[in-house]
Parts: structure tokens; sequence; C-alpha cells
């Protein structure tokens, strides 16, 4: 339209940087972008309206210009500065011709419009884009949210049932309320110790350094007498809570009646984990002997068969006289962390 309107065979609408000026649009060129240091548009910029130059070859700053006594020849020249919103130059709305003319103050006028229409296309397409990259956001937000909620729902599902499984199975199992209540406080402290983990982490997983650690703290002897060997491995979240309810509960037994109801006795725990199988052992030393129980409680229930179907695996109590024995053969669910 602004070659039609001022009558040229080539206009352009360009963006100009430090080095380079780079056509948006142009009509007669053939080119996408041309040096600065030889372009009519680095002195354009420079001012505040619109700049004209009849005839090039008669203009002290184009003195041995090749765009102008080489190819394509260019003599005229009208270029109209494109400003942003806060007054900031970027480039030019200009018109060529390879022999000289003067443009109307009507033409002149349409040219400064035309700029204006140019750059007030560039910022509604600026104003576009920036209104989809935050829709596209606004969209993603929401969904992490409602991924979110309902991970969050699928977790507390998840603990509640635990919870309950608990309190139902040690008050059926509990010779007195009091009893069931203090057993029912103590699982229930080292979900929350391993909760603590789980919330100091990510969630999702948590490293079983940290998971044993946290559980066999409350246990601990001054004289460390529970030693623990072992890689760090990630867990998932329902893995971590079902190893330091397993843990509690070894731990619990041998201050009660095992290794460490005495001065002497000592636990060994360790761990193997590779893509193969994650390996978990308790081992008793040193304790009073021990007698196989005539009957199997809720704890070993919790620790052989709910625990071991958390590793898709197999938990073994060994009530071997030197001491009780737990080997947990399963699998870290390490896929499960990245789904």
């Amino acid at each position: 339209m602004a070659s039609r309107i001022c009558g040229t065979p080539m206009a352009v609408v360009n963006l100009v940087d430090t080095h380079r000026q780079f056509f948006l649009a142009e009509v007669g060129l053939g080119v996408r972008e041309t040096p600065l240091e030889t372009s009519f548009c680095g002195h354009a910029i420079l001012e505040d309206d619109v700049l004209v130059i009849p005839d090039a070859q008669r203009d002290p700053r184009f003195d041995g210009n090749p765009l102008i006594h080489g190819t394509p020849g260019l003599r005229f020249y009208a270029g109209a500065v494109l400003k942003t919103p806060d007054g900031e130059a970027i480039g030019t709305m200009c018109v060529l011709d390879t022999k000289p003319r003067h443009l109307s103050e009507q033409q002149i006028d349409m040219l400064r419009f035309l700029a204006r229409q140019a750059m007030t296309q560039m910022e509604l397409r600026r104003s576009i884009a920036t209104r989809d990259r935050l829709l596209a956001e606004a969209r993603a937000a929401e969904a992490r949210r409602r991924d979110l909620v309902q991970e969050m729902a699928h977790r507390m599902k998840n603990l509640l049932s635990m919870v309950q499984a608990i309190a139902t199975q040690t008050l059926r199992q509990s010779a007195t309320m009091e009893d069931g209540r203090q057993a029912i406080a103590q699982r229930l402290a080292a979900l929350a110790r391993a909760q603590d983990i789980l919330t100091q982490a990510d969630h999702e997983a948590a490293n079983v350094c940290a998971v044993v650690a946290a559980t066999i703290e409350p246990h601990q002897t001054r004289d460390g007498r529970i030693r623990l060997d072992g890689p760090d491995t990630l867990l998932t979240s329902q893995q971590a809570l079902g190893l330091s309810l397993a843990i509690h509960e070894l731990a619990t037994n041998a201050a009660k009646y095992g290794a460490l109801s005495n001065e002497d006795g000592t636990i060994d725990v360790a761990w193997t984990s590779d893509d193969e199988a994650f390996v978990f052992d308790w081992i008793e030393r040193g304790g009073p002997a021990v007698l196989a129980p005539q009957r199997r409680g809720f704890g070993s229930k919790l620790i052989e068969r709910i625990v071991a179907s958390y590793f898709n695996g197999e938990g073994r109590i060994d009530f071997a006289p030197t001491g009780i024995q737990f080997k947990l053969v399963g699998r870290a669910d390490h896929g499960a962390l990245s789904r």
C-alpha cells in the first residue's frame, strides 16, 4: 500500500538492531535483511518523525554508499519511524526508488499513518501472543492443580485406610483399651515421622536412609547398638510409610523382648537395592533366647503381609533362637516415581 500511495517501486517495513535491519515485509527489493551501516534507515531511526531524501546522490551522508553508487542504484528514500508506546524507535516504514522524486504532504501524512498502523498491528500481535501464553500457562497451572488435588485425595485415602487398619487390628488384639491406645499412638507416631520425611522431600519419594534413620532414632541406644548399613535408594511414599511401620514394630518388639531388652544385644539393619531387587534385613543378636509365638499378632501380619505388598515382594520373620530376623525382598518401585 505504501508503494502504491507514494508511487515507488519499493517499500519496506523493517526492524533495526545495532548491526542490521530485518525486513518484516518488503516489495521490490527481494532481500530480507541488510547491514545497518549502509542503510537509509540507520539515519531515519534517529529522526523524530519522517526522513525524506529526494536524491541520495546529492546527499553527502551517502557518499560512496554501494546501495546508491552500485546495485540497486537507489536515489530516493522516505521513511517514517516505528515507535513503541513508550516512544522507543525500533524500525521504519519506508519507500524507495531508483530515481529522484518528491512526496506531497498528503503522501507523507499517509506514510506516517501507515507507520502507526504497522506499529499497532505489531503491538496487537504481541498482545495476542502474550494473551495466548498466559492462557496456556493458566491452563497448565489448572491441570497441575487438578492433578495435585487428585493425588492428595488418593494419598489421603491410602493413609486413612492404613490408619483404620492399624486402629482396628490393634484394638482387636489388645488385652485392654489402655494397651490398645498406647500401641495405636506409637504406630501413628511412626507414620508421622515417615510423613515428615515425605513432606521435606517431594511427597512422591523418600530416601530409604532417611526413613530408616528417622524411625530408628527413638529406639537407638546411647552406645549405638542399632547399626545401619545401606545405599541411598528412593522409595515411593507408600513404601516409605510401610517400611517405617515395619521398623517401628520390630524395634518396639526388640525393646520389650529382644536385643534391646538387655545391655548386650545388637541389631544390624541393612539393605541393598539394584534394578532387580530391594532387599531389607533386620538381624538381632545377643538378646534373650527367642521362642516362636504360638499365635501371630497384628504386628507380624503388618510386617510380613501388608508392608511386603507395597514392595510387590515377600516378607518373612524368622524366630531364630539367637534373635529375631526379618527379611524383605521386593522392588523399590523407581518407575512409579516418574509416572
